[in-house]
């Protein structure tokens, strides 16, 4: 039974399941806990996972007037001081992947393993430009409802979307979050953060997962990792976009788990 709890120093949302070492899993933007549903069942068997809903998603309220990728970092880090966590392997998708390196940064002794996936350091001009001009759909319309069908096509590979049992994922647009706030709260951040300059300072055993057809996240900014953080490895997903936890779960699964369960 996955428990449901409210950290205590931000009120940020996380569920706690299974038992073991303890997996910290991180969303994207727009994202929930949720995202990782089928990852919290199977990592769970062997793991103590941990799935927080970043602040302005899910069960987590947003902060007026905005906040900075290390505000999401310090969220986390109270939520593993309230589940009595010293120290964590950490996954990342994409925005999460960005609290992850802040994470590893501000307080390395707890990061014990690091998995970024589908991230960067910093968000590349072309990703930038179609994200702001997002931005401006979902202020004059003041709902997140309008950009789906905008943001979801660049979110798999061409090959995922010509397979027309693939087709629900662009009609998902009744799942989506009405109010934009949190959104626009997240994209600030996340448009902010430039964790270039940290990357040296990051000892924790990277692995970096990516999509070789991922149009928001290209081979420079996987580059720019591998070669900022000592001792990172890249393994490439072969003609999957940017949600290859989704096109291409299976294998996504088992390289998280051999790099976790790698020398431990």
């Amino acid at each position: 039974m996955t428990d449901h709890f409210i950290a205590r120093r931000h009120p940020t949302s996380w569920t706690s399941e299974g038992s073991g070492p303890t997996v910290v899993l991180l969303h994207g933007l727009g994202g929930d806990r949720q995202f990782w549903a089928n990852e919290i069942m199977d990592l769970s068997r062997g793991s103590h996972v941990i799935a927080v809903d970043l602040r302005g998603s899910g069960d987590s309220p947003t902060t007026n007037g905005g906040h900075a990728i290390s505000d999401l970092a310090d969220d986390v880090f109270g939520v593993l001081d309230d589940a009595g966590v010293d120290a964590a392997d950490v996954v990342g998708f994409s925005m999460g992947g960005l609290v992850a390196q802040s994470m590893a940064v501000r307080q390395p002794h707890r990061v014990n393993r690091m998995v970024l996936a589908s991230t960067y350091a910093v968000m590349n001009t072309q990703a930038r430009m179609f994200l702001d001009a997002v931005r401006d759909v979902v202020i004059a319309e003041n709902s997140l409802r309008a950009v789906y069908p905008l943001i979801c096509p660049w979110l798999f590979s061409p090959d995922f979307l010509r397979e027309p049992a693939n087709a629900g994922w662009l009609e998902a647009v009744d799942d989506v979050d009405e109010l934009p706030e949190g959104w626009l709260a997240q994209y600030r951040a996340q448009r902010d953060f430039d964790g270039r300059a940290d990357l040296n300072r990051i000892t924790a055993p990277t692995v970096i997962l990516s999509g070789d057809a991922d149009r928001l996240v290209d081979a420079s900014d996987v580059s720019i990792l591998a070669d900022g953080i000592a001792g990172a490895t890249i393994k490439f997903f072969r003609g999957s976009g940017h949600l290859i936890n989704l096109e291409q779960y299976g294998r996504f699964l088992s390289e998280i788990e051999a790099f976790l369960e790698a020398d431990s």
